[in-house]
């Protein structure tokens, strides 16, 4: 399983936002921290899911060191903290889409 980083924002009178500085456009939130986090690991579930289904693979993940050298992102984060993200049920997403099993049916003629 792969752990990307997020970095979570809290503004005044906002929610609590996830951003995931390796993937565009991965994003969750959430009124409290724990609720921003939860809804982070759907997110990325998600959003690998909608890539896998594209065709896409999704980047291997930064490290730390990695995101914090990174000019943008350092200035994006300004001192908000960032949390691994767990990328779950990857080993699933690696099979493609599943297909609907078909069930066989006998139908008595009489």
């Amino acid at each position: 399983m792969r752990t990307y980083f997020a970095i979570v924002h809290k503004d005044e009178d906002s929610a609590v936002g996830v951003v995931f500085p390796d993937l565009p456009g991965c994003f969750s939130a959430g009124d409290t921290y724990n609720k921003a986090i939860a809804n982070a690991h759907e997110a990325l579930r998600l959003y690998a899911e909608a890539e896998r289904v594209a065709g896409r693979q999704l980047p291997k993940p930064r490290t730390f060191d990695a995101l914090y050298r990174d000019p943008e992102v350092r200035v994006e984060a300004q001192g908000a903290p960032f949390v691994g993200i767990r990328l779950e049920g990857e080993a699933k997403s690696k099979r493609g889409p599943s297909k609907p099993k078909l069930q066989k049916r006998s139908r008595k003629v009489g």
